[in-house]
């Protein structure tokens, strides 16, 4: 049996988002033949939490309730797995609870997107689905992300970005040389935050300072883009990695404002499914032409950016041109994005057992790296002259 660790909730400010996406995948995983799925719980204030009570969606209504019948825990580092423990550790018995062979983090935002749970599960040195450490803080990046695309090549709206801190001490000098770049309308986003949460459009001066004052709440850093005045918004899922890919079908969402907002995505009479409840034309409607650029600009983008697992990514189409541009990524944890996979004929189950598969792939190749010397440097040098 191998044991497969779920992580979801977190500190960023799509927790619930993630509790959503996480109950979907883990109601998936819990009839997969040979894996038990081992909940891991990290509640807003940073503290984990394991156990049965934890498998059910309907128990996160009432979070405190969660933590309260949830079993504290932490992880450290085992033979070719990592060992799950009770926190504190008993005075007596047992701490063990359970060992993780191979993680699936389902964390959206900060802490758990962004390459910064990744980085923890390297040193725990298992398999984890989805991105690398790497990969997972530039395409949770929307300034590093755009930054990289543009040096390779890829179309990407124009934009500026700026610190939030610089924006406090210099808001009339940014502001005149933002004008000066780029023309209304203009979008403002917050640099590392998803789910559109802090985005603002501005038509005008006066719309555009009060959208950085709003969007500045959520990040340090502020990217504020040229808002294409007609344009279609276009998604496509890639699921593997730079050995092994697919692509899905594309989707319209759409979206009664100017954007498809956090309330368009989650709020709504069907909340509890995410993404999969937003109204969509699914296949979108594109031509032979735009359909393959737009596949061929995806497909060049995960490779480029080391991608793994399944990633979301969203265009814009500028109607009077036709060009497509790469909006943004929503990678593994930030979008499991299976209702476009579902449409083009892979099964839920199945998309999750590619990406265990592609998780597995990415260790064996860390696994035929040199990674130390097994030289000992100290062993013949002169030490006595270091300070002690």
């Amino acid at each position: 049996m191998i044991n497969i660790g779920v992580f979801f909730g977190g500190t960023s400010v799509e927790h619930e988002v993630s509790i959503i996406t996480a109950q979907q995948a883990i109601s998936q995983l819990k009839d997969i033949e040979g894996y038990k799925v081992v909940p891991i719980y990290i509640s807003k204030g940073n503290q984990w939490y394991t156990g049965d009570y934890l498998l059910e969606v309907e128990h996160f209504k009432q979070l405190d309730k969660v933590l309260e019948n949830g079993q504290k825990c932490s992880m450290v580092k085992g033979d070719k797995c990592a060992h799950l423990l009770m926190s504190p550790v008993p005075h007596f018995g047992t701490a063990h609870i359970s060992d993780i062979d191979i993680a699936f983090p389902i964390i959206h935002g900060t802490g758990g997107e962004d390459g910064n749970l990744q980085g923890f599960l390297e040193h725990m040195e298992i398999p984890y689905v989805g991105c690398n450490v790497l990969s997972a803080a530039l395409t949770m990046d929307k300034v590093a992300s755009k930054l990289f695309m543009q040096q390779t090549g890829i179309r990407v709206v124009d934009g500026e970005w700026f610190y939030t801190h610089h924006w406090n001490q210099y808001q009339s000098s940014i502001v005149e040389e933002i004008e000066r770049k780029l023309t209304y309308p203009m979008i403002v986003k917050p640099a590392d935050i998803g789910s559109s949460v802090g985005v603002k459009p501005a038509k005008n001066r006066k719309a555009l300072i009060e959208a950085v004052e709003f969007s500045k709440q959520f990040s340090n850093r502020i990217l504020i883009e040229k808002m294409l005045d007609d344009m279609r918004e276009i998604n496509i899922s890639v699921m593997g990695d730079s050995e092994k890919l697919k692509l899905s079908v594309c989707e319209e969402p759409i979206s009664a404002s100017e954007f498809l907002t956090y309330e368009d995505k989650y709020v709504n009479e069907a909340g509890s499914k995410g993404m999969s409840s937003a109204k969509r034309k699914l296949p979108a409607d594109l031509s032979p032409e735009l359909k393959r650029e737009i596949e061929h600009m995806a497909a060049e983008a995960f490779i480029a950016l080391d991608c793994a697992g399944v990633s979301r990514i969203d265009f814009m189409v500028d109607k009077k041109t036709g060009l497509p541009y790469i909006n943004e990524f929503n990678t593994i944890p930030g979008s499991l994005s299976f209702y476009l996979w579902e449409a083009t004929g892979v099964s839920f189950k199945e998309m999750l057992l590619e990406m265990i598969d592609s998780a597995h792939r990415a260790y064996r190749r860390k696994a035929q790296v040199i990674r130390s010397n097994s030289i000992n440097i100290l062993s013949k040098a002169d030490l006595s002259g270091i300070k002690k």
